[in-house]
């Protein structure tokens, strides 16, 4: 099966695609803002792309075109949005985080020398200082 870019079930399966990953490494990267729109933009796409109906091929195609009518946009569409819920969970988890210690944030932000940064860390657990807290280097 070939590509067809003038179907738009599959325009949007291969976007929903292209978005989720782009969301997961902005994500990764901490762009939240960016992942979130992307996220949600392939979200979009990906039900939009699995929701469409087969495209009937044109009466005047060739046979072997017609047998080619299916839905090669499933896997595409499925990986779309796999991708953008993993982007978006990223994105909650670090808005969570961001909430939950918010003191601890806003110890740092404020923060004007390096001593007063590392003694910020006594507002995180202590499970979680070698992950958030203040490198001491």
């Amino acid at each position: 099966m070939r590509w067809d870019p003038t179907d738009p079930a599959q325009r949007r399966a291969r976007y929903a695609l292209l978005s989720g990953m782009w969301s997961v490494f902005f994500a990764l990267f901490s762009w939240p803002y960016v992942a979130l729109l992307l996220g949600a933009l392939a979200l979009y796409w990906g039900s939009s792309a699995l929701r469409a109906k087969p495209r009937r091929p044109a009466p005047d195609a060739p046979a072997a075109a017609a047998a080619q009518a299916g839905r090669p946009q499933t896997t595409a569409a499925v990986s779309g949005l796999v991708t953008a819920s993993l982007a978006l969970v990223l994105v909650a988890s670090t808005f969570t985080v961001q909430l939950v210690y918010r003191d601890y944030y806003t110890c740092v932000n404020d923060a004007l020398t390096h001593e007063a940064k590392q003694s910020c860390d006594t507002l995180l657990p202590r499970e979680l200082r070698g992950v958030l807290g203040v490198d001491d280097s």
